[in-house]
């Protein structure tokens, strides 16, 4: 029997920096004018992520769902007719764009300090990381983990809805697609994302590679890159790659699924 890794399997990301950042990366991605949010499709799209999120079992904090009500209620205030006495009134998006905006200042400005942490790395070497020290999810600084969840949706309308004619019961874990994945990476330097998901295209074996490949760069085993912002999403071995050994940390880690 297949095992159901949204029951007994979570993700903790701290990638994830909260419902502005997601909205700011949605922005972005459409190339949207921040002064003028389409809210009824910047809603739906933000939704799509939010229930992906909530499918995968990753960690959701509760500003997210916060965001969602407060998008919904923007978008039926901006529905509902007005007098012409209400046409002067401040525009419900305004108090948004406002935190947008003052988020986009910050995240602009922490991304310099990472700049400049990068380049005195380049000089001086930092001492190594406590062994105890929880490890996170690399990706390279063009990629963040809502392009990975825009790939991993590509992959799900792909698939489409499954269509159930097994009779016999099958075995698979999280852990058969980790190695799934250093199979595939075995005899290459990288891989499309996608690639990884066409070997078996149901929907529960997609959420478990995916998975499998959000473990496996923890360790740093694999990389996750983009060759430009939005381009292709692709997978490289780590500085931890190894074929022949699957990492204890990991067993251990998925040994509840």
């Amino acid at each position: 029997m297949m095992n159901t890794p949204k029951d007994n399997y979570s993700v903790d990301l701290e990638v994830f920096q909260g419902p502005l950042d997601l909205l700011l990366y949605l922005i972005r991605k459409d190339e949207i004018d921040i002064y003028d949010i389409p809210i009824a499709r910047i809603t739906e799209q933000y939704m799509q992520y939010v229930e992906m999120m909530q499918c995968l079992n990753l960690e959701l904090a509760g500003e997210y769902i916060l965001m969602a009500a407060t998008l919904i209620r923007i978008k039926a205030r901006l529905l509902l007719p007005r007098d012409a006495d209400d046409l002067e009134d401040a525009d419900p998006r305004q108090e948004l764009v406002a935190a947008l905006l003052e988020y986009k200042k910050f995240k602009e400005a922490s991304e310099i300090l990472r700049e400049k942490r990068l380049m005195e790395e380049r000089i001086f070497t930092p001492p190594a990381v406590d062994g105890n020290r929880k490890s996170k999810v690399i990706l390279s600084d063009s990629t963040t983990l809502y392009d990975l969840l825009t790939s991993f949706r590509d992959v799900l309308e792909r698939i489409g809805k499954d269509q159930f004619y097994e009779i016999q019961p099958e075995e698979l874990t999280v852990e058969d697609r980790i190695r799934r994945v250093i199979e595939v990476l075995a005899d290459k330097d990288s891989v499309a994302f996608q690639e990884l998901f066409m070997d078996v295209p149901r929907k529960l074996v997609a959420i478990m590679t995916f998975m499998a490949i959000l473990e496996l760069a923890r360790v740093h085993r694999i990389m996750i890159r983009q060759s430009l912002p939005f381009s292709e999403v692709r997978v490289y071995r780590g500085d931890r790659f190894d074929e022949d050994k699957l990492d204890s940390e990991i067993v251990d880690q998925i040994s509840v699924v």
